[in-house]
């Protein structure tokens, strides 16, 4: 969700979560949580809402002593155990969250957990600070809603199956402070006018993720919302009408359709090309007039992650759209429109884990940013040499090992090489790894030996692992010495040496 100042410029307001910032509230304790429940009971707005102000306070506050979802993995990883996650849970929490395709450009914990729809992952959700789920609550006046003008994160109504207009006005004063709130609906499936026109005054992102219908009334009213944005989930087709109307929304951030099939109005298409953010992940297919209106975008991210197919003319008006990050199927790109791809002015990624054609690798590599494979989960030597050709970045961010004759074929890459999924390395495979041209980026590596620090350190492009958790104090010495970026030196656990630790390190060939 958005939490950024409205006067930041278009290009740099990113979808993103920030920390609630809590801690002058203080931490509050079990039996004074109880005291405040007991002290309000009876009272006129708990009567009304079934939960107090005070109670919604309370549960406010009680968010402090969660973790942030911004804070860093291992903090989280240890905060998710201290509450008794299973540590399978954390591990699969952190590659779900790797593998989801989300806005941004880059997978994050915060996104995550505001686009998930999995019931368990939704669940988590109640770990964290900025997520405030509020089950019992079947309506609300002004006075229960009155400590939500405060709280900086998301807000979920799951009970709230029809919104009323004074559950709407209630919310009139959230997000007005906090560029950060969000309130979701997730039990509604139609929105009545009256009560939608209410909601827009609202200045919160405001997120209904199982839409039914829409009608031409309500979506006019909801285009009158000039608050951080709207999601609008459920919906795989738009009537003309409707899309008309939307198109005309006033929202800073615009619209997000996760759920849309396909897009034929185009008026709102330019629409969507003013946002930050044009993210269609189930949008099946893009006529060339459509992929037209979407021009015009001034440096942003045009997300098509589910199209079935990408015809030359298509890929050629998406090329020159104005978009940074352009973000679609691997699947779809064959070699003629690889190379018209190749022309785009900023990052290309492609999703999917399936191979990529030589063929298509070849084209791609003309491109001079950086090329982005997140999912890849093979590579072949084929493959490996028709992407050693580019002379940008290369992220390959499914691979999981590599073999000596893969490590081969990308030595002659000349770029920053990222291999995130990579969480340890042999001396022999660093080694080999080392005699990369460009810089070596490796985000997932949490542990190195002596001997592989060694091997590293005589990599010609520098290398980054930030995400180093334990090493010898030799490594370090090593490491420190060939100016590897590392962490904060506070933050590692120094290993003792033990045997294979110093003697595990392979000597370089002639």
């Amino acid at each position: 969700m958005p939490s950024m100042s409205k006067t930041l410029p278009a290009a740099t307001r990113r979808w993103s979560l920030k920390p609630i910032g809590l801690q002058a509230w203080g931490m509050i304790t079990i039996g004074s949580l109880i005291q405040l429940v007991v002290a309000t009971a009876g009272r006129g707005a708990e009567a009304e809402t079934g939960v107090s102000a005070e109670t919604i306070e309370a549960r406010i506050v009680a968010l402090d002593a969660r973790p942030s979802v911004h804070d860093s993995a291992a903090a989280i990883a240890l905060a998710l155990a201290a509450a008794e996650v299973p540590p399978a849970t954390i591990h699969e929490l952190f590659a779900a969250v790797h593998e989801a395709a989300l806005p941004g450009m880059a997978s994050s914990l915060d996104a995550f957990l505001f686009f998930t729809r999995d019931p368990a992952w939704l669940a988590m959700r109640n770990e964290f600070a900025e997520f405030l789920e509020l089950p019992d609550v079947e309506s609300l006046s002004a006075e229960a809603a009155r400590p939500l003008a405060n709280y900086d994160g998301v807000v979920r109504l799951p009970a709230v199956t029809e919104l009323s207009v004074a559950t709407a006005a209630a919310l009139a004063d959230f997000g007005r402070e906090e560029w950060g709130a969000a309130v979701e609906f997730p039990a509604i499936v139609e929105i009545a006018p009256d009560a939608a026109a209410t909601l827009a005054r609202c200045e919160a992102l405001l997120v209904f993720p199982n839409l039914g219908r829409l009608s031409a009334e309500t979506a006019q009213s909801l285009a009158q919302h000039e608050g951080m944005g709207i999601v609008l989930g459920g919906l795989e087709t738009l009537r003309e009408d409707v899309a008309s109307v939307l198109a005309e929304t006033k929202s800073i951030r615009g619209l997000l359709l996760p759920d849309l099939t396909s897009l034929d109005s185009l008026p709102l298409a330019r629409r969507l090309a003013r946002q930050d953010h044009v993210f269609l992940p189930r949008l099946e297919r893009l006529e060339p007039d459509v992929a037209r209106a979407l021009r015009g975008n001034d440096g942003g991210e045009l997300s098509l992650i589910a199209l079935k197919t990408l015809s030359a003319e298509v890929a050629g008006e998406l090329v020159g759209a104005g978009y940074f990050w352009l973000v679609l199927p691997a699947a779809v790109v064959r070699p003629e429109t690889a190379a018209i791809l190749a022309g785009h002015n900023g990052q290309l990624t492609f999703t999917g884990r399936g191979p990529l054609p030589p063929t298509v690798a070849e084209g791609l590599a003309a491109h001079r940013g950086l090329v982005s494979l997140p999912d890849l989960a093979e590579l072949s030597p084929e493959l490996a040499a028709a992407l050693a050709g580019h002379s940008g970045g290369l992220v390959l961010g499914g691979i999981k090992t590599l073999q000596p004759q893969i490590i081969q074929q990308l030595a002659t890459h000349a770029g920053p090489l990222v291999l995130p999924a990579i969480e340890s390395l042999s001396p022999a495979l660093a080694w080999n790894l080392a005699k990369h041209k460009g810089r070596l980026i490796l985000p997932g590596l949490v542990s190195l030996s002596t001997g592989a620090a060694r091997a590293l350190a005589t990599s010609p492009g520098g290398v980054d692992l930030p995400g180093l958790e334990v090493t010898t104090a030799a490594g370090i010495g090593v490491l420190q010495q060939a100016k590897i970026n590392l962490p904060p030196l506070e933050e590692l656990r120094i290993a003792a040496e033990p045997e294979g630790w110093q003697d595990d390190f392979v000597a370089p060939a002639p």
